[in-house]
């Protein structure tokens, strides 16, 4: 859903961008919408295309706005809190940061399927 909302601004912006600058023409909230939902519909389809690639992409795009525009507070000062968790799932549960890695990755078979 962030990605299709990114895609979906990006797409709007650069729509009235190029009706206000290159048309000389204020844009309409009709083609504006439209841009937004061609715009998501595309990062749809290219995250059903390449998942790992787009989904790196779209973080990397979400690492470069400041996290205090996510904040609902409004205060800064929340941001830089961090969570702190007791107990044996403390780190599970709690809001701490856990890692879980597989120790086995599954191998690529190639070659005609044998029934």
């Amino acid at each position: 859903m962030t990605g299709m909302a990114l895609g979906g601004v990006l797409i709007s912006a650069l729509g009235a961008g190029s009706t206000l600058y290159v048309e000389h023409k204020k844009p309409t909230t009709k083609s504006v919408l439209r841009d937004f939902i061609i715009g998501a519909v595309m990062v749809a389809m290219i995250i059903q295309l390449l998942p790992e690639s787009s989904a790196a992409t779209i973080q990397f795009v979400l690492g470069l706005v400041p996290l205090a525009l996510f904040q609902r507070g409004g205060r800064a000062e929340e941001a830089t809190e961090k969570p702190t968790s007791s107990g044996i799932f403390g780190g599970l549960l709690g809001g701490g940061t856990a890692v879980i890695t597989s120790s086995t990755e599954p191998e690529v078979k190639v070659g005609v399927p044998r029934f």
